[in-house]
């Protein structure tokens, strides 16, 4: 099957992975990986199960969600995005900035989503601004570049 992958570690899950198929009918089911390999943009993968093409063409659209313990730690300083989805965002200055909603991919870099009451803040995931991650914590610090913060 043909895989795109919303992720970034799509590629790390190891074969004979047991991860949940989430089908558009709403209904789920249980699979064992049996490999993963990156092709063009995405992914090919295959299941313990399911043989040919009719078969796979029925979880066409579905969606792969595994468990964060099967997956391999990540080197210092490099976090998967559901830990920094709902880390507070604090400047180095104190300024309480908001919430990490949402994480999108650039060509260069990550941007965090950071929304409070009454505005949305798009931070750029590069060193030159973001000086500390802590989920332990549960708190980003930032160093905001000109003009970050201005209203519009």
């Amino acid at each position: 099957m043909n895989a795109l992958p919303l992720s970034d570690i799509f590629g790390l899950l190891p074969p004979e992975s047991k991860v949940l198929l989430m089908l558009p009918s709403g209904n789920s089911e249980e699979r064992i990986l049996r490999s993963v390999r990156r092709h063009n943009r995405g992914y090919i993968i295959s299941f313990h199960g399911i043989h040919t093409m009719t078969e796979a063409a029925l979880y066409r659209n579905s969606l792969v969600v595994a468990e964060k313990k099967i997956l391999p730690s990540l080197p210092a300083g490099q976090y998967f995005t559901a830990d920094i989805i709902g880390l507070s965002v604090v400047t180095t200055a104190g300024e309480i900035l908001g919430t990490v909603e949402d994480v999108f991919a650039t060509g260069s870099n990550d941007v965090y989503v950071v929304r409070d009451r009454q505005r949305e803040i798009l931070i750029p995931a590069i060193k030159e601004v973001v000086k500390k991650i802590d989920p332990e914590q549960g708190v980003i610090v930032v160093d905001p570049m000109k003009g970050m913060l201005d209203e519009t």
